[in-house]
């Protein structure tokens, strides 16, 4: 008795899992960072409110880049490229059942006849 496989998964969708779920919890370490920037000592010796000062003076902007809205932005971006990545493999895969179904039904339709022919020719 052969067992059949629940789930098709393809190497390059554990990639793509992998890549934008490095990505989203790249996100997540940022918007905690940011948390404890505001959070932890004074502003004015907090290393982690400096490297904000400092990475908005990189960019060119007055003020602040605040890790917590960064990592906000980061996460649901690579949220959204990991639903795309499950509406593809998805429909991939359903695509590729359907096939096989159609196969099959065209060898049982094809076979049947065969049989039936064989049957009869012997009568």
């Amino acid at each position: 008795m052969e067992k059949k496989q629940k789930h098709i998964i393809y190497k390059s969708e554990i990639v793509w899992y992998s890549i934008f779920g490095a990505i989203w919890l790249l996100g997540l370490i940022l918007g905690i960072l940011g948390i404890c920037a505001f959070n932890i000592g004074k502003l004015s010796t907090n290393p982690l409110y400096q490297a904000q000062k400092d990475l908005a003076t990189f960019f060119g902007v007055d003020g602040i880049v605040d890790f917590r809205l960064v990592g906000t932005i980061i996460m649901l971006v690579a949220m959204v490229f990991l639903l795309i990545v499950i509406y593809v493999y998805s429909t991939k895969v359903n695509e590729k059942i359907a096939a096989e179904r159609r196969a099959e039904e065209r060898r049982r339709i094809l076979f049947g006849e065969l049989s039936e022919e064989k049957t009869s020719e012997k009568k």
